[in-house]
């Protein structure tokens, strides 16, 4: 039902009824807590004050009707919403715009009550929907310009002594495209709360009007520093475009616009962290309890990635592998050096040391650089195993093949190794010698020895004659002749299961008791049996990355052809995969 609105504008005057007491106010964030209220008295109809946007949201203006008057009046009561906030719904003036508007995703706290009112009569509920147009049943498709309380429209209805009306609408930005940085453009908001009452000649009412202006505390955008001192230091502060605080007053325009905090000091930095991005930080920043953050981009930064160092390798050589990047503060890339980055270690128990032990196989520290400009990134560096070998399910065995740069002492016999290889195997030894670094394995029973003459009081281990898959391994550091003339292997046991692992002496070389680990030549039939009692692991690369398949034991394969890597060789199989050429895992035939 609809219906028109009769035409009290020429009759109507503002006049307070003494104990017929209105007043309006916001709430928000779902708070019943009042943010800021009309005050009801005579003196002080209308309020003006800023509303933060970074503190509230779901905002709610309500609007009461208390009579105090002690005996029954009848009256109207009707809220605006600030769309309509005078009797003139086809204009705005004074004013041209609002910033709030009704909220219609959340009509459900559209509401109305009447409290305390019996002997009183009977208020229902109507909707302004356009100029003179008023409904009792709300329809969300049309503006919402107001809600009147009333038996009737245009019917004074009594209110009971003690009785109040209550009106509470939601609203919401009118837009989200407001020019936050200068609030004086934003358009204010002006509610108002009207109680319509019957004197004795004329419709009188009176009222109370909120009007609000919505702005943000604080404003922030992303900003460029030289370099991460600056960025700690003067140019902390930048990522801050302005900020505001709340402004209160009687009534006057100005009264709703904020005032400006110029001094950006005033908020603090509550952190400054680097981002996944190099050369990128987040600062965060709180001010008068708003909390926003920013990013910086360095032009001076330094960025860098885990990596691993060969067992017994030598880490100054290698000490800034892990940098991947490093600018000037003019943004240019330069290349790290002792004078532009400076590094920190730390190893597994937080302890800073000197250097890395990269004969601590296995070890994993904490490197930090930081360049001369302040930026700094830590990255993690781990030590490789000392065996080059593979376990026995296949694994890679590429990375550490610098194991010979551990001389192991003096073998005493130095000059008797010849200065330039005559054979294959690149010893100059014997053509059954295997090359330092790689890796054999003893196929009888064997002895290690302190020194390079064998005598039953100098041996320090025993090794007796075990199944293929089982025999002990060495990682050949040197050469040596006893004093006869016999070829000797100084060598470090990389039996990582047993009690003599890492210890380092001298074997035989004779080739009917040690052997390279590692096939050197093609299968005659280039068939291959798997002994290994895990199965072996076939890839997709040379050096075992790509893990394409598993073969059990027992498997036979075909074998296409004998690769060489580094110190070690590999089968690459008739499917194109590569398999390790370790005796241990495979054998040699159809077994």
């Amino acid at each position: 039902m609809s219906f028109a609105l009769p035409n009290k504008a020429s009759a109507n005057v503002v006049g307070e009824m003494a104990g017929l007491d209105t007043d309006i106010w916001y709430t928000a964030n779902g708070s019943d807590t009042p943010l800021f209220e009309g005050k009801p008295t005579v003196a002080q109809p209308y309020y003006a004050h800023s509303l933060s946007i970074d503190k509230y949201h779901d905002l709610v203006i309500h609007f009461r009707v208390t009579n105090n008057t002690g005996t029954v009046q009848p009256v109207e009561s009707f809220l605006y919403t600030p769309l309509y906030f005078t009797h003139d719904f086809t204009s705005a003036y004074p004013y041209t715009s609002t910033s709030l508007t009704f909220d219609t995703s959340r009509a459900n706290q559209l509401s109305t009550k009447v409290i305390g009112n019996d002997g009183g009569g009977t208020f229902n509920t109507m909707y302004v929907e356009s100029f003179n147009d008023y409904s009792t049943t709300f329809d969300i498709t049309k503006p919402l310009g107001g809600v009147l309380q009333a038996e009737g429209l245009g019917h004074y209805t009594d209110l009971a002594d003690k009785g109040s009306l209550e009106i509470s609408i939601p609203l919401k930005l009118a837009s989200d495209n407001y020019n936050y940085s200068d609030p004086s453009s934003i358009p204010f908001a002006v509610t108002q709360g009207l109680a319509f009452h019957a004197p004795t000649y004329y419709w009188t009412y009176q009222f109370r009007s909120l009007n609000v202006r919505p702005y943000k505390n604080l404003l922030v955008s992303d900003f460029n520093s030289t370099d991460y001192n600056n960025l700690i230091g003067a140019d902390k502060y930048n990522g801050i475009t302005k900020m505001f605080y709340d402004n209160v007053g009687m009534y006057a325009n100005q009264d709703t616009i904020p005032i400006e905090e110029t001094d950006h000091t005033k908020a603090t930095v509550d952190s400054i962290t680097p981002t996944n991005e190099p050369g990128q930080f987040k600062i965060t920043y709180t001010y008068d309890g708003v909390t926003k953050s920013a990013t910086a981009t360095l032009k001076s930064y330094i960025d860098a990635k885990d990596f691993s160092v060969a067992y017994g390798s030598n880490w100054s050589s290698q000490k800034f592998n892990g940098v991947t990047k490093l600018t000037d503060v003019n943004g240019n890339s330069v290349t790290p050096s002792d004078s532009n980055v400076t590094i920190t270690i730390k190893d597994s128990k937080g302890n800073t040391v000197n250097s890395i032990d990269t004969n601590n196989a296995g070890a994993v520290y904490d490197v930090t650089y930081k360049n001369i400009n302040g930026d700094s990134k830590t990255v993690k560096v781990t030590v490789g195993q000392r065996s080059p070998m593979p376990n026995n399910n296949g694994g890679n065995s590429s990375n550490n093949n610098n194991s010979n740069n551990n001389n192991g002492g003096n073998s005493g016999n130095n000059a008797w190794n010849p200065s330039t290889p005559n054979n294959p195997n690149g010893t100059g030894l014997p053509n059954y010698a295997t090359v330092k670094g790689a890796a054999v394995h003893a196929i009888k029973r064997i002895y290690m020895y302190r020194n390079a003459n064998f005598k039953k009081s100098q041996r320090i281990a025993t090794y007796p004659k075990a199944k293929r898959v089982n025999r002990p391994m060495f990682v050949i550091l040197d050469y040596a002749k006893s004093n006869g003339g016999a070829l000797r292997y100084k060598v470090r046991d990389v039996n990582h299961n047993s009690k003599t692992d890492g210890k380092i002496g001298y074997i035989t070389a004779n080739p009917k008791f040690v052997m390279n680990v590692y096939y050197q030549t093609m299968p005659k039939n280039r068939k291959i049996t798997v002994i290994s009692k895990r199965g072996i692991h076939a890839y997709r690369n040379a050096n075992l990355t790509g893990h394409a398949k598993t073969y059990k034991k027992g498997t036979r394969l075909t074998v296409k052809r004998l690769v060489k890597h580094n110190l070690t060789t590999r089968y690459r199989l008739s499917n194109g995969t590569y398999i390790s050429a370790n005796k241990k895992m495979i054998i040699q035939g159809n077994y």
